[in-house]
């Protein structure tokens, strides 16, 4: 999986938001606020990345099991395509 590039990640005042770009503002409700886990995912999937990759990061980034990190991963990954935000 491989975000989409309409979307630019800020971080204000501690806070990590995904803003959307160009077109995407009108389809998009508002700003979309990520943990440092999610901006750190959403970092990773500059280039295309399978959960495996993704869980081996996260896991050797934070202190996760292996088989949590896989299941978080694979649960943000699809909020993630049903918000329109993965190609």
């Amino acid at each position: 999986m491989i975000r989409k590039e309409s979307f630019l990640l800020q971080t204000v005042g501690g806070e990590h938001l995904l803003v959307p770009l160009g077109s995407q503002v009108m389809d998009t409700n508002g700003i979309i606020t990520l943990n440092e886990t999610a901006a750190f995912i959403w970092d990773l999937l500059e280039e295309e990345r399978t959960i495996e990759e993704l869980t081996t990061a996260v896991a050797g980034r934070f202190e996760v099991s292996r088989g949590q990190a896989e299941s978080d991963i694979t649960l943000f990954a699809e909020k993630l395509d049903q918000n329109g935000l993965l190609q």
